[in-house]
C-alpha cells in the first residue's frame, strides 16, 4: 500500500479518487460561474484540472515520504538513502505525468507542471536537477511496475527531470501577473487546493443545494404582510452588478443583501464577531436557510451551544473549506489573499466565482479598509462580485474605488423618520452620574464609553443602582456570552429600565434598542452607529434629547480615534445641538467629514494612502497565511485566563492534558477557550509579570493571568486608553 495520509489512514489511490469525485461536484455545482467571461478554453481548463487532480500526488510514492506516514503509523521503515528534507513529494509528482499521451502544448505543460510543483508552499523551493535524476533512478525506476499498479494511474514509462525547466529555479520563471497564463493558473492552482483540502478533511468541496436564498428572504418578507422595501427592489434588480448601498438603520440592509446574493456563493462580512453570529442565526433560524456556515476565530465555541458535536464539526470543516454556500465571517478569513501569501490563490480564486457581501465598511480602522478596497478591485478583476452597505460612508472609500477602475452601482436608502435629538455636553460623562441614575429608573439608559477603563469606571460609579450592568470585551467568553444575551432581552422587555454600560463592542448589527443615549464623543462615524442603538425602529418627537453626548474628559483620542477626525466632528455636529437630526443629515456630514479637503494633513488620511501604496507593492509569495491575517488584523492577541478562573478549574486543564481521543480533547478544549480572554500585545508588555505559562496548555498557548477578575467588572489591567483591537475579528 503506498500512503497518502496517516490520519485518517488513507492510500494514494483512495485521496485520487476523493479529489476526482471532488471535482466533478465542482464543474457540475459551479462550472459555468468559474469560468464566466474569462478567455479560457473551458475543455482545456477542466481536462488540465483533471490531470492535475490525478497526479499532484503521486510523488508520495517517493520512499522518503512512505517512511514518513509509516512513522506516524508504527510501521517498519524501509531501506532509502534518501532524504525528504531534500526533496518533498510534490517536487517529483510532476515526473510521473505522461506528457505525450495527454498532448499538451508547452504553455499546458508549464501550468500542470507548476500548479503540482507548487501546491505545497514552502519558503525554499529550489530542486536539484541531478539528484533528481539520481531519486529517479534509484527510487522510482525500480518501483515504476509496482506504483501504477497499486495506483491504477497510468505514469510515464521514462520519467526524468526534464520537467523542472519548465518550473524554473529559484522562481525565476514561476507564472505571475505579468503573463498571459495568470489567471489560468491561479484558478487552476486554487481550485487544486480547494478540491485537495476538502478531500483531506473527508468534506464535499461545494455544498450542492439547488435552494435559492433569495426566494426564502422574499417569501420570508411576505409572510409576514410586508412589500418588499425600496433597498431590497434595488438589491433584487441589480443582482448581476457591484453595489455600493447606503442606508439608515433598520430598514432591511441584511435581507436586501442576500436578495441581491440570489443562489450564488456568497461570503457575508461584519466587523464585529457578536454580529457575524447573529447574521448566521438569522439566515439559518428565522429564514430558515440551512446551508450556511461560521467561519470566525470562536466559531466552534459559539456552534458547540447550537448543535451536537458531529453536526458542529462537520459545519466548521465545510465553513473552514470554503464549502458551504453562505458563508459568515470576518474579512480576516477571506481578505489575506491582498497579501499574495503562499497559497493565497485557493481563497483568490473561490472569490473569483463568488459574491461577498461588507457589511457596515466605517466600523474598520483606515489600514483596513485600505485592505479591503485592494480586496475588492482584485475580486473585480477576477469577474467576483461584491455589495458594500453601509449605515454611514466616508467619501474617500468610494473616491478610491472609483480610482481603481472598479465599476460599481450607487444607491441611497435614507429613512425620513426623525429619532434623534441631541445634546453636546461640554463635560464629563462623570460629572451626569446623577441625571444618568435618574434616568434608568424608569427608562432603558445604554452608556457607551470610547475605553474599558472608562466604562469600568462609570460601573464603579453607578453600581449602587438598581439594574446595572457592564459590558465589554475583556469578560472570559463564558461570561461575555451570557451579557450579550442578556442585553439583548433586556432591550426587548417591555417592562425592564436600568442601565447598560459598554464600549464599542455594541456600535455595529447588535439589534438593541433603548430610550436614552449616553456616549462619549467619538468621531461621526462612529457616534453615529451608537445613535442606531437608541430609538432604533420608533420615531421621537418630544423637546427633551433622547443622545447625549459628552465632550469633556474624552478617553480614547489619539488611540482610538484620530484626533483632527475627532476636532472635525465636534464642529460639524454643533450647529445640531439641542436639535432634531435626521438620517440624511448623518450620511452628509460623514460624506463630508471624510472628503479628501477636510482629511488633508490628517493621520487617518496618511494612514490610508500608505495602505494602499503598501498594497500596490506587495511582493508575491514573500508570506504565510498566518503572517497575512496578522497584517490584516494589526493585532497579536494574548489568550489568557484569570488566575482565579484557572484555580477553580484545574481539574479541567489536567483532565485535557491527559486525554487522547479527538473529540473528547476537542470538547475539553471548547470548555477551556470559554474560560479565557485576550489582552493586546502591548498590554501584555505592561502587565507580563503577572503573566505565566500554562503548564497544560503550553503548545495551545494560553496563559494564566494573576490580576483580579470579577464576574461584574471582568479583567482589571491597569489604566491606559489603548484601543481594545481585540473586541474585532475575534
Amino acid at each position: 500500500m503506498y500512503y497518502a495520509k496517516s490520519n485518517p489512514e488513507q492510500s494514494i489511490k483512495e485521496h485520487t479518487d476523493q479529489l476526482l469525485n471532488n471535482l466533478k461536484i465542482l464543474k457540475n455545482t459551479y462550472g459555468e460561474e468559474i469560468l464566466k467571461g474569462r478567455n479560457i478554453d473551458k475543455e482545456r481548463f477542466w481536462n488540465l484540472l483533471e490531470i492535475i487532480c490525478t497526479y499532484h500526488d503521486l510523488g508520495k510514492a517517493y520512499t522518503p515520504f512512505q517512511n514518513e506516514i509509516r512513522k506516524k503509523l508504527g510501521i517498519e521503515l524501509l531501506p532509502t538513502k534518501f532524504d525528504y528534507e531534500a526533496v518533498k513529494h510534490e517536487e517529483l509528482s510532476p515526473l510521473f505525468i505522461p506528457i505525450q499521451k495527454f498532448n499538451l502544448t508547452i504553455d499546458e505543460e508549464k501550468l500542470v507542471y507548476q500548479v503540482i510543483f507548487y501546491h505545497h508552499e514552502r519558503e525554499k523551493q529550489v530542486v536539484n536537477n541531478t539528484l533528481v535524476d539520481k531519486i529517479i533512478k534509484e527510487d522510482i525506476l525500480p518501483r515504476l511496475t509496482e506504483i501504477e499498479n497499486e495506483t491504477g494511474i497510468e505514469i510515464e514509462k521514462n520519467p526524468s527531470s526534464f520537467y523542472l525547466i519548465e518550473i524554473g529555479s529559484g522562481k525565476r520563471d514561476r507564472i505571475s501577473k505579468r503573463d498571459s497564463l495568470y489567471e489560468e493558473y491561479l484558478l487552476l492552482k486554487g481550485l487544486l487546493h480547494r478540491l485537495d483540502h476538502s478531500s483531506s478533511a473527508g468534506i464535499v468541496v461545494e455544498n450542492e443545494t439547488k435552494e435559492v436564498i433569495s426566494n426564502l428572504v422574499e417569501n420570508s418578507i411576505k409572510e409576514k404582510g410586508y412589500d418588499l422595501r425600496e433597498i431590497q427592489k434595488f438589491s433584487k434588480q441589480n443582482q448581476g452588478e457591484n453595489l455600493l448601498v447606503v442606508g439608515s438603520t433598520g430598514i432591511g440592509k441584511t435581507e436586501a443583501a442576500l436578495l441581491w446574493s440570489k443562489n450564488s456563493k456568497t461570503f457575508f462580512t461584519l466587523p464585529i464577531r457578536i454580529s457575524i453570529n447573529a447574521i448566521f442565526d438569522r439566515i439559518r433560524d428565522e429564514i430558515k436557510y440551512e446551508h450556511v456556515g461560521l467561519l470566525h476565530s470562536t466559531a466552534l465555541d459559539y456552534l458547540e451551544e447550537k448543535q451536537e458535536f458531529d453536526v458542529k464539526v462537520n459545519n466548521y470543516e465545510a465553513s473552514r473549506n470554503l464549502a458551504e454556500k453562505i458563508t459568515a465571517c470576518t474579512i480576516d478569513q477571506i481578505f489575506p489573499f491582498v497579501f499574495k501569501y503562499r497559497g493565497y490563490e485557493k481563497i483568490y480564486a473561490t472569490l473569483g466565482y463568488s459574491k461577498i457581501i461588507i457589511d457596515e465598511i466605517q466600523g474598520y480602522s483606515p489600514e483596513i479598509v485600505a485592505i479591503i478596497l485592494k480586496g475588492l478591485q482584485m475580486i473585480y478583476e477576477m469577474n467576483g462580485q461584491f455589495m458594500v452597505m453601509t449605515a454611514t460612508l466616508p467619501r474617500i472609500y468610494k473616491d478610491e474605488l472609483e480610482k481603481m477602475g472598479v465599476k460599481i452601482r450607487y444607491g441611497e436608502f435614507i429613512k425620513d423618520v426623525k429619532r434623534h435629538r441631541i445634546l453636546l455636553e461640554e463635560k464629563s460623562m462623570l460629572e451626569d452620574i446623577e441625571e444618568i441614575k435618574e434616568k434608568g429608573k424608569n427608562s432603558k439608559v445604554l452608556v457607551i464609553c470610547n475605553t474599558i477603563n472608562k466604562a469600568i469606571e462609570m460601573y464603579e460609579s453607578l453600581k449602587n443602582c438598581e439594574n446595572i450592568n457592564l459590558l465589554h470585551s475583556r469578560f472570559i467568553l463564558q461570561d461575555r456570552n451570557e451579557k450579550e444575551e442578556e442585553i439583548k432581552d433586556f432591550s426587548k422587555s417591555i417592562n425592564k429600565h436600568g442601565i447598560w454600560i459598554t464600549t464599542q463592542i455594541v456600535e455595529a448589527s447588535l439589534d438593541i434598542d433603548f430610550d436614552f443615549l449616553c456616549t462619549e464623543m467619538s468621531t461621526l462615524d462612529s457616534i453615529f452607529q451608537r445613535f442606531g442603538r437608541c430609538y432604533r425602529n420608533r420615531e421621537y418627537d418630544e423637546k427633551e434629547p433622547n443622545i447625549y453626548i459628552y465632550t469633556k474628559e474624552v478617553t480614547g483620542i489619539k488611540y482610538i480615534y484620530d484626533e483632527d477626525i475627532y476636532k472635525k466632528s465636534i464642529e460639524l455636529l454643533t450647529p445640531y445641538n439641542k436639535k432634531l437630526i435626521v438620517e440624511r443629515e448623518k450620511i452628509q456630514l460623514v460624506d463630508e467629514l471624510y472628503s479628501k479637503e477636510k482629511l488633508a494633513g490628517t493621520d487617518f488620511l496618511k494612514k490610508f494612502e500608505n495602505g494602499m501604496n503598501i498594497l500596490n507593492n506587495v511582493v508575491d509569495y514573500d508570506t504565510n497565511k498566518k503572517e497575512a491575517q496578522k497584517l490584516l488584523r494589526n493585532i497579536d492577541n494574548i489568550i489568557v485566563v484569570p488566575k482565579k478562573i484557572y484555580d477553580e478549574n484545574l481539574d479541567l486543564f489536567q483532565e485535557y492534558e491527559k486525554e487522547s481521543e479527538y473529540k473528547n480533547k476537542s470538547s475539553l478544549k471548547r470548555k477551556i477557550n470559554k474560560l479565557t480572554t485576550s489582552i493586546t500585545n502591548s498590554q501584555y508588555q505592561k502587565v507580563k509579570g503577572y503573566v505565566t505559562e500554562n503548564p497544560y496548555m503550553k503548545e495551545e498557548k494560553i496563559y494564566i493571568i494573576d490580576l483580579k477578575y470579577d464576574k461584574e467588572i471582568g479583567l482589571l489591567l491597569e489604566k491606559d486608553e489603548e484601543y481594545e483591537l481585540n473586541e474585532k475579528f475575534c
